[in-house]
C-alpha cells in the first residue's frame, strides 16, 4: 500500500481562519475564490557563453553622440546636466535637442543620426520659454528638424516621475509619438523631493526606468539639475546614470562644460570643453578638448570619493591624458589646500571626511613616529633634525617621504 502526500501549501495562503473572519486576505488574494491563483513566478537566472553573449548583434547599442568606440551619450541611457544658475544648463540641453533632432554635430562630438526629441520644462513661466525657444528658432542655421522637437504644452510646469497617472499617460504620449530622447529639468520640480542620498536617488531612477519600460522604446532621458554650495552635484548621483555633464560659468559669454563622466566614452571621460556663447542662444567650441588644472583636480577629487583610501597609483591609472608630473603637482595644490589628506599606509581613515580621504600609498607618506623608526633614531632627535630631514606640513601635520628618507640616508648627512 502506497501513500500520496499532497502538494505543500504555498507560505501565502498559509492565514489563520481567524484572520480571514475578520476580512484579512494572504498577499494578492481578494476573496476566497482567488485562493487557486499564483503569483507569477520569479525570473530564470539564464547565463550563456562570453561568445554567444557578444555574437548577438543587440538593438540599443548604436550611440546617438558619440561612435562606436565611445558613446557619450547611449541609446536609452540616463544622462544629467547640472551646475548653478544662469551657467547655461537649460540653454546647453535645449542645444543638444536642436542638435539631436537635426542630426548635426554637437560641439564637435558626431551625432549618429536625427531622433525624435520631447522638452519638458517644469519651472518658470510658459511665456519667456516661448520666447527663448523663438529666439533659438530664429538663430537656427542647421539642418531641418521639422516634426522631430516637440515641447510639452500643457500642463505646463505640473509634470512628476512620481505620479502614476503622469507616468502612464506621458509613456502613453511617448510611444505614440515615437520619441527617442526626453529632456526633463529640474528634477527638484519633477518627483525629486528629497535631499538626494544615495537611496532616494536610486528610488528616483527606479521611477525613471519604469517610464522607459512602459514606452517599449530605447528612451535616453537627460535631466536637468543643480549643484551644492560646494560646487558639486547636489545630491547622490555620482555613481547614477551613464553621463554627467558639469556646466560652469566662465564669465558673461562664456561657459566651461566639464564631462564628469562618461561611462560608456573613456576618451571623453574628465574633459572639458570651453564654449563660447553665440547669437540665437548656441555655443561654439573656443578650442579643443583638454584636461586643465580645474579639470585634473576634479577628475582626482570625483576618483577618491569614489574610492576613498586609494593608492596614488590607482588615481594615476584613472586619470588619462596627464602627464604624472602635472598630475602631482595638481594633486599637490589639492593636498595644501586640504581638499586630500595624505594617510599613512593601514591608518584608519574614521577621523578623517569621507569626501576628502585619501591613501596616497605610492609615496609612502610617514608620520613622525614611523619615519623615526625607519632612520632608526628617537622621535626627539628625528624633531632636532628638522631642517636637515626633508618633510612636508600637510593639514598641520608633519609628514615625510619614504623616498626622500632614503636620498636623506644616502647623502650620509
Amino acid at each position: 500500500m502506497s501513500v500520496k502526500l499532497p502538494p505543500p501549501i504555498p507560505d501565502w495562503e498559509l492565514v489563520p481562519w481567524w484572520d480571514w473572519r475578520e476580512g484579512k486576505r494572504p498577499p494578492g488574494v481578494r476573496t476566497v475564490e482567488d485562493v487557486d491563483q499564483r503569483a507569477e513566478p520569479p525570473p530564470l537566472p539564464l547565463p550563456v557563453s562570453v561568445d554567444e553573449f557578444v555574437e548577438e548583434d543587440e538593438p540599443g547599442a548604436q550611440p546617438l553622440v558619440g561612435d562606436e568606440d565611445g558613446a557619450v551619450i547611449p541609446q536609452g541611457g540616463d544622462v544629467m546636466f547640472y551646475g548653478d544658475g544662469g551657467t547655461g544648463k537649460t540653454t546647453l540641453s535645449i542645444d543638444l535637442g536642436f542638435r539631436l533632432a537635426s542630426g548635426d554635430d554637437w560641439l564637435g562630438l558626431p551625432v549618429s543620426q536625427a531622433v525624435s526629441v520631447l522638452l519638458i520644462e517644469n519651472e518658470g513661466p510658459r511665456p519667456l520659454f516661448r520666447a527663448k525657444l523663438r529666439r533659438k528658432l530664429k538663430g537656427w542655421r542647421g539642418s531641418p528638424i521639422g516634426e522631430r522637437l516637440q515641447v510639452l504644452e500643457e500642463p505646463w510646469g505640473e509634470f512628476s516621475f512620481a505620479d502614476e497617472a503622469w507616468i502612464d499617460a506621458l509613456a502613453a504620449v511617448i510611444t505614440f509619438l515615437a520619441i527617442d530622447v526626453l529632456i526633463v529639468g529640474p528634477v527638484t520640480r519633477a518627483g525629486m523631493n528629497e535631499a538626494g542620498t544615495l537611496q532616494q536617488v536610486r528610488d528616483f531612477m527606479g521611477l525613471v526606468q519604469k517610464l522607459r519600460e512602459q514606452t517599449g522604446r530605447h528612451l535616453t532621458v537627460i535631466l536637468v539639475h543643480h549643484e551644492n554650495k560646494g560646487g558639486q552635484v547636489s545630491g547622490a548621483w555620482e555613481g547614477a546614470g551613464d553621463t554627467l555633464f558639469h556646466v560652469q560659468g566662465q564669465g558673461h559669454g562664456r561657459t566651461r562644460l566639464y564631462i564628469q563622466k562618461a561611462r560608456w566614452s573613456s576618451s571623453h571621460h574628465a574633459t572639458a570643453l570651453n564654449l563660447l556663447w553665440t547669437e540665437g542662444e548656441g555655443f561654439a567650441v573656443e578650442d579643443k578638448p583638454e584636461l586643465d588644472d580645474a579639470a585634473i583636480a576634479e577628475a582626482i577629487l570625483a576618483y577618491v570619493r569614489e574610492h576613498a583610501g586609494t593608492g596614488w597609483g590607482k588615481v594615476e591609472e584613472a586619470v588619462r591624458g596627464v602627464g604624472n608630473t602635472t598630475l602631482r603637482e595638481v594633486r599637490d595644490g589639492l593636498l595644501s589646500a586640504w581638499k586630500l589628506v595624505n594617510v599613512v599606509k593601514g591608518e584608519a581613515l574614521d577621523h578623517i571626511p569621507e569626501r576628502t580621504a585619501a591613501s596616497l600609498q605610492r609615496d609612502d607618506w610617514l608620520d613622525s613616529r614611523a619615519a623615526a623608526d625607519y632612520l632608526g633614531i628617537s622621535v626627539g632627535h628625528l624633531h632636532n633634525l628638522k631642517g636637515r630631514v626633508p618633510s612636508h606640513k600637510v593639514g598641520g601635520r608633519r609628514r615625510y617621504r619614504r623616498s626622500e628618507l632614503d636620498d636623506y640616508q644616502r647623502q650620509g648627512t
